[in-house]
Parts: structure tokens; sequence; C-alpha cells
């Protein structure tokens, strides 16, 4: 039996930005024609039984995308595990890449750092845009397309990771996704997550370290620092991706995650160009080596003991470098881990447990505004209906056949939203179940 990994690598350095090369290659996203671009030293549009592993490289402030993909070839390498590998490293370009590479006006772009904590595409004067999509929805929706493709049907385990600003965005996006438990649940794919040496965290209440401890905790008073629980420092006033998921729901979730913390033993320079340095930032820790430290011991004070779960790597020797930091010998296990699930897609017909597949049918986008795709056979008079998260049958909803194997669902009338999906045929025994969210 082969399996899959994938790993989400999210990397940031530096304050400057660059106008590097950015790839040919791109995802469309949701139903749309916007672009958004990637590198890959594989080709995506190729089935591949053998690949074990996705690593999506994410590039960090500098939008270095292709040195971030480089850094997990070496790693991948000298894990001898190239070929078994596929990595991904996607590109949240801004307008200076526009600019600077002439791009069409499909492509999306973030300004600054907006990206970092699910913030939302750009539209400027010079670039304007009809939508603008959060960076976690791009996220979800790179993730699900990967998985729909069935070019990778060995697929089962996902590991998302980042560095640095990278850190930041994984540290908010594993309690917020809205895909995880959708994959874990239909395709038995483990999810885990590397949060490598962030410069802030996102706290789930208002307290925070007792100065001068780094295991102590309270609400601290801050007089002049009167937003220091406002998001992404804290769950106040948080963006509209993460206010999808009510904040109690947020905590269970972050807390039940597979969770890894890293940080290198000499990334300790208060003075640090890229560190934090507002007084939300001041309060979680003096440099990143202690903050890390400080919120592991915060998930601690929040859950009691967590086992295995949420506990922090140290690299030795290494300071705020990605490249040293992904490729040191104790961090490459948490990159690589052992696979001990069975992806659903790989079960044989004889196990009861792979039944749903005989329906054959794929849903895609399953993040939408306006239209979702159902990939059936229409000779077998497919029956489509669609239920809110209480049950109750929409008819808001138009369906179009657009081939014999393919349905147009026109959801433009549908609340925002999580609905469920009941499609049944004349071959099926039982309705098949598939979830997909309405956005705005």
């Amino acid at each position: 039996m082969r399996y899959f990994i994938i790993i989400f690598f999210i990397i940031i350095c530096g304050d400057s930005f660059s106008q590097e090369a950015v790839s040919g290659k791109y995802f469309l996203v949701g139903e749309t024609q916007y672009k958004f671009t990637y590198f890959s030293p594989s080709n995506l549009n190729f089935k591949n039984n053998n690949v074990k592993r996705l690593i999506i490289v994410l590039h960090g402030r500098t939008r270095t995308a292709e040195q971030r993909q480089n850094a997990i070839i070496q790693a991948a390498n000298t894990e001898n595990e190239f070929l078994e590998t596929l990595i991904i490293s996607p590109h949240f370009i801004g307008s200076q890449e526009l600019a600077a590479h002439n791009l069409d006006n499909n492509h999306l772009y973030w300004q600054d750092k907006e990206w970092m904590e699910g913030g939302l595409s750009s539209s400027s004067g010079s670039y304007p845009r009809e939508e603008s999509f959060s960076s976690f929805e791009v996220m979800d929706d790179i993730i699900s397309q990967i998985i729909y493709s069935e070019n990778f049907p060995n697929l089962a385990q996902i590991i998302l990771t980042g560095f640095s600003g990278g850190g930041q965005f994984m540290n908010r996006y594993a309690s917020s996704n809205r895909i995880q438990e959708k994959f874990e649940d239909e395709n038995n794919i483990v999810f885990k997550y590397l949060v490598a040496a962030p410069s802030s965290f996102m706290y789930f209440n208002d307290e925070r370290r007792v100065e001068g401890t780094t295991d102590q905790f309270e609400k601290p008073s801050v007089p002049n620092c009167p937003s220091y629980n406002n998001y992404k420092y804290g769950p106040v006033n948080m963006n509209e991706y993460m206010k999808y998921y009510h904040l109690d729901t947020l905590i269970a979730r972050y807390k039940r995650r597979d969770i890894s913390y890293g940080v290198g033993s000499r990334d300790n320079n208060p003075n640090s160009s890229s560190l934090d340095d507002t007084c939300q930032g001041m309060l979680q820790g003096d440099h990143r080596l202690e903050r890390a430290n400080i919120y592991v011991n915060y998930m601690t004070h929040l859950h009691g003991d967590l086992g295995e779960n949420h506990k922090l790597t140290v690299a030795s020797g290494v300071g705020h470098d990605s490249f040293a930091f992904y490729n040191k010998n104790n961090v490459r296990p948490l990159l690589f881990p052992e696979i001990t699930n069975t992806p659903k897609n790989n079960q044989t017909e004889e196990d009861p447990l792979g039944i749903e597949s005989d329906a054959e049918i794929l849903l895609y986008p399953t993040i939408s505004r306006k239209n979702l795709f159902l990939k059936a056979n229409t000779s077998k008079n497919p029956i489509v209906s669609i239920f809110d998260t209480k049950g109750i049958p929409s008819n808001n909803i138009k369906i179009h056949t657009v081939n014999e194997s393919l349905l147009k669902i026109d959801i433009d009338k549908l609340y925002q939203g999580l609905y469920i999906l009941l499609y049944t045929d004349k071959s099926l025994k039982k309705p098949k179940r598939i979830k997909f969210i309405k956005r705005k």
C-alpha cells in the first residue's frame, strides 16, 4: 500500500520586498478566472501513484517563493524522500511583482503582510480586481484542488508548516481552516502542523505571561496598549474568515490539532529587524525563542498536559534562518513523519468503508460564491438535494446539465454558510453526503 503526505510550508524572512521570479504555474481560485501562482519541480496535471508527500512551501514577506521551494527540496533529498514528495511553493505576489513581470489582470495580489493573517487580496486604482479572497480561503482551495484532482490517489497525510511570518499564518490558520474536518472524515486524511519561529502568536483569551516569567499567565494591566488582545494577537475583532466559527470552536479545534512548534536556539535577538516590536508583540516575550517557549506553556496553562501534542523543538545552533532550521536533523522528522493511516480512496471493493466510492461523483469547488459542479453520470438519473446544517432543505438552487457527466448547480441565492449536498441515483442504495461552503 502506498501513501501520500501533503506538507504545507510557509516561510517569511526579512522586511523588504523583492521582485524575484514569478512562475507560469497557477491555480484558478474557486470557480473564477483569478490566478494564484506557485512553484513546483513537479507537474500537478499528471497522475502519480508513487507520491507520498506534498510539501507546499510558501515564501515569507520577501516573497522568495522559488528559494523556499529549494529549501524543502534539500530536506527531501537528505531524507531520501524526494521521489515520493510533491513540492509546491505558492506565491502571494504583491503589486511589485505585477509591475515587474507585467502580469495580467487575472493575477491575485496582496499588499504588505495582510496575507499572513488571512487578509483579503488587494484591489487598487492601478490594479483593480472585481473580487477579493482571504489568503486562508486560497489555502483551503489549493488543498481541495489537489485532493479532488485525483492525480494523487494515495493521499494520506497533510502537514502544514511555516517559518517566521509563515509560522504566523499557520498558527492562525490551524484553528480556522474550513476543510480539515471534511477531508479527515471523508478521505481519512491526517493533518499535522509545524509552526516555526513566528514573530507573534494568536492568544485565545485576554491573558498574557506575567512579566519576568515564562509559565505564569494573567490579564495584564496595559493602559498604553489597549488593543493588545485584538486580532491578530488575540480574538477581539477577528477578520471575516476567522469569525466563521465561534471562538469556543476555534479553541477546541486548536487544542486537538496535531501541532508542533519549532525555533532556533540562537533566534533570541531582541533587536532583530524583522521582530514584531509593537506593544502587542512585546507582551508575548522579548524575542522569538522566548515567545515560542511562552506560547507552548500557555497551551498547557489553558488545557493541561497535552501529551506529545503542542510540543516545542529547538534547533541547536540555528538563528532566524529558515533554510538551516528546516534542514536540521531534529526538525526534518517533523516534516517527514511516519504514515500510520490508510486513505479511504485506497480501500479495496471488499472494504465496507469504501462503499461510497461506488458513487463515482465529485463536487467542486467546495467553497463557492455562485456555482458548484457535480461530476456524475447523468444517465443514472441523479437526484440532488441541498440542506442547511439544521436539516432544512433549500429550494433556492438551480441545476443545469452541462454534459452527460457534469451538472452545474447555481447556489447564488443561498445565504453564506455551511451546507450539505445529498446525491443519489438508481445505482446507489443510500445517498452520498458531501459538505460545501457558500461564501459571500
